[in-house]
């Protein structure tokens, strides 16, 4: 165990076991419990320890100070599960397929993929119909996955496959803040859960092969991610990517999409079910630019309170927690870290952060762009520096047009005596969606022409 110097515990540590029954039992809470007037804590999960940066400016410099820290435990366990790929390492390799795949993320490449994603977000609102919707998730993490593989991959797969790709995600979702905490012996126990993420994540490599194999017998012409990575080389020898790098490649791409975009989709709608005052201004936005036709990409790009609405719930709702790994030994807060240490921080604990942001547990969209110039690491929805999120401009025009296509069609509430939680997770999810559903008048001027059986109301 490396020693510490002068760095304090977090609280809720006991002796022998320190911090592992708060992380494993109560891990939403004890990450916001650790925001402590010190700028770095030390957390202890058994025989790992982990100083947790509480100081905004410490935050953005573990985020931006790549000659210092590189990518820890949160990213190897991320990594691990999809075959470890360039796009997900750090260095020269990260950076090559940075490169590759930035054409594919820039904004004429959203605009060109606007009218796909406005077709399912269309598609989405138009198969509802009045009443109450069991629940919203599934459906929302459908739209997002046939967005993500008709724009970036140039495909479209069967309902089943798509809910089986959704299924391994959200494990793998599941086991990131645990595997990142505990010991391999522990996370990679043959349990009938893990036995099933195996088998399913072998079905998920299956498909990605073969989709691959097609569009190199095939496929020409895309402008899209799987070409980028088909032609993509490794900088230092120019060799092309191994079968299983485009398989890693493509499989992260898909779960970064799927996991952080769904599940902040199916936040936002909870946010403006529950706030009618910010339902009603943003259906107000939302009419005086649509005029009853489908969005476009420079439509989007004029609904200020929409955008507003999104970065409050990101805000509102982010990761847990993230690591790095220190390069060498460094002195952060007066504390001596040594290298090869890890050194987290929990973007929940600074977008919550009282001291940052005012009655910051409250849902107020209006704050964003109103609190004055917040400190580097106070907000950061998407990342700083080199490993900021590649597909940020894609993930906020996908949510625009879906909450965009909804809001147009439907008031939305949550049903009576109705209570979402918060699931555990690495980006908490909710644990349930139910929507009572409300025509809007302005829904009879729009064209049913995007309904699809895909999205239809449950029976």
């Amino acid at each position: 165990m490396h020693d510490v110097v002068n760095c304090p515990s977090a609280p809720g540590g006991l002796p022998l076991i320190g911090h592992t029954l708060a992380v494993l039992g109560r891990p939403l809470s004890f990450f916001e419990s650790t925001r402590t007037d010190d700028p770095l804590v030390r957390v202890v999960i058994g025989r790992l320890q982990v100083y947790l940066a509480n100081d905004p400016d410490l935050v953005h410099r573990i985020q931006v100070d790549t000659d210092t820290f590189e990518r820890g435990r949160f990213f190897e366990v991320l990594a691990g599960h999809f075959d470890n790929p360039p796009i997900a390492s750090n260095g020269p390799a990260h950076r090559g397929q940075r490169r590759a795949l930035k054409p594919v993320f820039n904004r004429p490449s959203v605009r060109q993929y606007t009218d796909a994603i406005v077709e399912e977000a269309e598609a989405l609102a138009a198969g509802w119909r009045p009443g109450r919707l069991p629940d919203v998730r599934q459906q929302l993490s459908d739209v997002v996955a046939c967005t993500v593989l008709r724009c970036l991959f140039s495909t479209e797969l069967s309902t089943e496959d798509v809910h089986d790709i959704q299924r391994t995600i959200y494990q793998v979702a599941r086991r990131l803040l645990p595997g990142t905490l505990l010991p391999a012996a522990v996370t990679q126990v043959p349990t009938p859960g893990n036995r099933r993420l195996a088998e399913a994540m072998g079905r998920f490599r299956v498909l990605v092969e073969r989709l691959v194999r097609e569009r190199e017998e095939h496929g020409q012409g895309h402008h899209d991610a799987l070409s980028a990575l088909l032609h993509a080389r490794h900088g230092a020898t120019g060799r092309p990517l191994t079968p299983r790098e485009i398989r890693g490649e493509f499989l992260v791409l898909l779960f970064a999409a799927l996991e952080t975009t769904s599940t902040t989709l199916a936040w936002a709608l909870y946010e403006i079910a529950t706030h009618p005052r910010v339902a009603a201004r943003l259906a107000d936005e939302v009419d005086a630019v649509l005029r009853d036709g489908p969005a476009t990409y420079d439509g989007l790009q004029r609904m200020p309170y929409l955008r507003q609405v999104l970065h409050e719930t990101l805000r509102l709702h982010p990761p847990t927690l993230f690591t790095r790994r220190t390069r060498h030994a460094v002195t952060l807060a007066g504390v001596a870290v040594p290298a090869g240490a890890e050194v987290g921080y929990s973007p929940r604990a600074m977008h919550r952060h009282p001291g940052l942001h005012r009655d910051p547990a409250r849902f107020d969209p209006s704050r964003i762009g109103s609190e004055g110039a917040l400190p580097q690491g106070a907000f950061f929805p998407f990342g700083v520096g080199a490993h900021r999120c590649i597909g940020e401009h894609l993930a906020m025009t996908t949510m625009a047009a879906v909450v965009a296509a909804v809001v147009a069609r439907w008031t939305i509430r949550l049903p009576p005596r109705v209570r979402v939680r918060e699931t555990i997770s690495s980006m908490p999810h909710p644990d349930s969606l139910p929507l009572q559903l409300t025509t809007r008048p302005s829904a009879s001027r729009r064209s049913a022409r995007y309904a699809t059986a895909r999205y239809s109301h449950p029976a």
